[in-house]
């Protein structure tokens, strides 16, 4: 990565940490209750929004609200934090998420096991994670919705040596605990125009991931390698921004998060920032039932440090695993997604929706050897009183 594009993440994530630690301020001091956090700022755009309105002979709605019960109400189910909610509503929605990893790249070149073996003793082949996640939402009051995420994972490495024997290292538990807050900011809606919403992420993760997890290897049982722990070990902040509208049948958001670590672990590294950026466009056959498209940016940093505990190197000296090096783990990657969202009748008071999404990258580049994903899959159960 040139110094330039370097200079620039560095200045979003100083930004978004701002924005982050303001937001929270405002939550915990309660200063905002009851309004979106911009309402009464925006005056211009409010009335010359109001006249363009009237001319069409419509009303300007400013304000909070939330879409009415319709299928697209939420967004693709592989996102997080996409929708706010009112006051005392709550959520809980059952998500779960399987990433298929197969194969090795450099760059943008794939690269066969041999390829890698010219240079490392051992090359991962394949991977599979898997992550049962349980989120909860809570509108706080009109403002504020507060969220939390507990994460079960399993992961599942498989690996080849110089010698062709095979193994796998397996590794399972609960990662790293999130909480946060969604903050409106602004709401409108016209009929011609439609409904657009936004709202500000500000969410903490919690270093409940084990980061010492161990493993049969052909050496022993050893620490296994930075992409088999459950966890970063680090406090990290995920602040973002989400935009949200709606016209007739359709509907389309937009929302950039980031991942910013707090210094090193106790095992003396720390995993690399990250920056994601989604875009989606949603149609609403009927009213229970929706399909979308979702494009996904992702661009992840290298590690810095290291775990001492780790292995890189076999008795006669030879570096031992890609997955072993902090500085192979950066890259970038662009996902195509296609979802489907199900709005099934009310059930004692409760709506309940049926999320399923999945996806394939269509660009990858990677500071490898490293493995390269295949796939990624969701399906979630959503409970809204």
């Amino acid at each position: 990565m040139d110094d330039g594009v370097m200079k620039l993440f560095v200045g979003i994530r100083n930004i978004c940490l701002g924005l982050l630690v303001a937001s929270m301020s405002l939550v915990g001091t309660g200063t905002v209750v009851n309004a979106a956090l911009l309402d009464g700022v925006m005056g211009g755009f409010e009335e010359n929004m109001g006249k363009r309105a009237q001319v069409k002979g419509e009303q300007l709605v400013i304000g909070n609200f939330y879409p009415a019960e319709r299928a697209d109400s939420h967004g693709p189910i592989g996102g997080m934090g996409d929708h706010t909610h009112n006051e005392g509503e709550f959520m809980f929605t059952y998500k779960y998420m399987r990433m298929y990893m197969d194969g090795n790249r450099d760059g943008t070149n794939r690269l066969s096991a041999n390829d890698v073996l010219k240079d490392f003793f051992v090359t991962p082949t394949e991977m599979t994670t898997q992550m049962h996640m349980f989120n909860f939402m809570y509108g706080l009051n009109q403002t504020v919705t507060l969220t939390a995420m507990i994460p079960y994972v399993f992961k599942h490495m498989d690996h080849v040596t110089r010698t062709g024997v095979n193994f796998t290292t397996k590794t399972s538990g609960f990662g790293d605990i999130r909480l946060g807050s969604l903050v409106r900011l602004y709401a409108f809606e016209t009929p011609s125009l439609g409904s657009h919403r936004f709202h500000f992420n500000a969410a903490v993760g919690l270093p409940t991931g084990d980061i010492k997890a161990t493993g049969a290897t052909p050496l022993g049982v050893q620490r296994l390698p930075y992409p088999m722990q459950l966890g970063s070990g680090t406090v990290d902040l995920f602040p973002g921004l989400t935009y949200a509208g709606g016209l007739h049948d359709a509907s389309w958001g937009l929302q950039a998060v980031g991942t910013i670590r707090l210094g090193d672990n106790n095992q003396g590294y720390a995993l690399g920032d990250e920056y994601e950026v989604s875009a989606y466009g949603a149609y609403q056959w009927a009213k229970w039932i929706s399909n979308s498209l979702r494009f996904k940016w992702k661009d992840w940093s290298d590690y810095e440090g290291r775990d001492p505990n780790i292995v890189r190197t076999n008795p006669m000296g030879v570096p031992l695993v890609p997955t072993a090096f902090t500085g192979l783990r950066g890259g970038e990657r662009l996902d195509l997604l296609l979802g489907l969202n199900i709005l099934f009748p009310e059930v004692m008071g409760y709506e309940n929706h049926l999320g399923v999404e999945g996806g394939v990258p269509i660009y990858q580049n990677l500071d490898g050897p490293q493995l390269e994903s295949d796939y990624t899959f969701f399906v979630g159960w959503q409970i809204v009183n």
